[in-house]
C-alpha cells in the first residue's frame, strides 16, 4: 500500500528511488511494480535506464483508489494519530495541491502537504515536534498552518479540502 501511495502521491521516481523512500527491498519494489502494471493500475515509462511508474491514466477507479490510499496508508492516518486526541485542536484538514490531487485534479505531485490545524490555543511552535515526527515517519514535507476559529479565510481554506479531524465547526 505504501508503494502504491508513493506512485499516486509522491514525487516521480524510479523503482530504486521508491525503494529508498519506502524502505522496501529494490527486488520487492520491482516485482510489485510489475504486478501493478500487469493489473493495469500503473504504467511504467522507460526514462533512460530507469522505469518510472505512474498511475494508469485510464484507470476507471483512480479516484476511489486515491482516497483509499490517503485514508488507509498515508498522511491522513498519521495526522489523525498524532493530532486527533489533542483536546485543544478542533479541526485538522489538508488543503492546497495535495487536496486537489486527492479530488482528482490533474497535475504534478505536490512538493509538500498543506495542513490546517484549527485551534485558538496552540501555536506552530507547540506543534513543531509533531510536524517533524510526521515528516520523518512518512518522508514528506508538511506546511502546518495554525488557524484560529475567527480567521477570515478559514471557510475558503476548507473549500475543496480533505477533512482529517472534525470536532466542531
Amino acid at each position: 500500500m505504501r508503494l502504491l501511495a508513493e506512485v499516486f502521491y509522491g514525487p516521480q521516481g524510479s523503482g530504486a528511488e521508491l525503494a529508498r523512500r519506502t524502505g522496501l527491498a529494490q527486488q520487492t519494489v520491482a516485482r510489485e511494480l510489475a504486478r501493478l502494471e500487469e493489473a493495469g493500475v500503473i504504467e511504467l515509462e522507460q526514462i533512460g535506464t530507469a522505469k518510472v511508474p505512474r498511475p494508469a491514466p485510464d484507470l476507471p477507479y483512480a479516484g476511489p483508489l486515491r482516497q483509499l490510499l490517503a485514508y488507509a496508508g498515508g498522511i491522513v492516518p498519521a495526522l489523525r494519530e498524532r493530532l486527533g486526541d489533542n483536546p485543544e485542536i478542533d479541526e485538522v484538514f489538508i488543503f492546497g495541491s495535495w487536496a486537489s490531487r486527492y479530488h482528482g485534479e490533474p497535475g504534478a505531485a505536490p512538493n509538500d502537504i498543506d495542513v490546517a490545524v484549527v485551534t485558538d490555543t496552540l501555536t506552530q511552535f507547540d506543534l513543531a515536534s509533531t510536524r517533524l515526527a510526521i515528516e520523518s515517519e512518512l518522508g514528506v514535507k508538511l506546511d502546518l498552518f495554525v488557524v484560529p476559529h475567527d480567521h477570515e479565510r478559514l471557510a475558503a481554506l476548507r473549500d475543496g479540502s480533505v477533512p482529517v479531524v472534525m470536532r466542531r465547526q
